[in-house]
């Protein structure tokens, strides 16, 4: 096993090469793509959501972060929006949080706004963010262009009413 993990480049490219020959990198779909409609992004708004996971990443500049998925539940789309687009739910990237520091009241104070608008207790001194999977909030969700296509932004997190 060891020396399968030791192999050259070539070997790697001619690995791959066999793979893509053995047709263990083909997807067959149930139809033609252009019968496929695009993906539409929900409406810009207000839409309750649900923690799906969180963690601490660092950025390429060294600075450190929460990566969170959000999901938005289907039952929570608006009527006139295809379910189909994410029958399964809406998940959004949420990772403009950085992780606290004593020197930086701005992060200080974006994590307490955080604490608040998930239903947490400020009475801590304690960050963890499994605590913060399951947790509910309210998305203020955008829409903007990226390479052409629609997507939906998070422009803010507050508490549900």
């Amino acid at each position: 096993m060891a020396k399968a993990a030791a192999k050259t480049t070539n070997n790697e490219t001619a690995t791959k090469e066999r793979n893509v020959s053995n047709n263990e990198n083909i997807l067959e779909l149930d139809m033609d793509l252009e019968e496929f409609d695009d993906f539409e992004p929900l409406p810009a708004g207000e839409y309750p959501a649900e923690v799906r996971s969180a963690e601490k990443r660092i950025s390429d500049k060294g600075n450190e972060y929460y990566y969170m998925v959000l999901n938005i539940h289907p039952d929570d789309f608006p009527a006139d929006y295809a379910i189909e687009n994410a029958p399964e739910g809406m998940n959004l990237i949420y990772a403009r949080l950085q992780v606290p520091t004593a020197a930086n009241r701005r992060s200080i104070t974006a994590v307490k706004k955080f604490y608040r608008a998930i239903g947490l207790t400020l009475k801590t001194s304690i960050i963890n963010p499994g605590e913060w999977e399951g947790k509910k909030t309210k998305v203020l969700l955008g829409r903007s262009e990226y390479n052409g296509e629609d997507r939906n932004d998070v422009k803010g997190l507050e508490a549900l009413d």
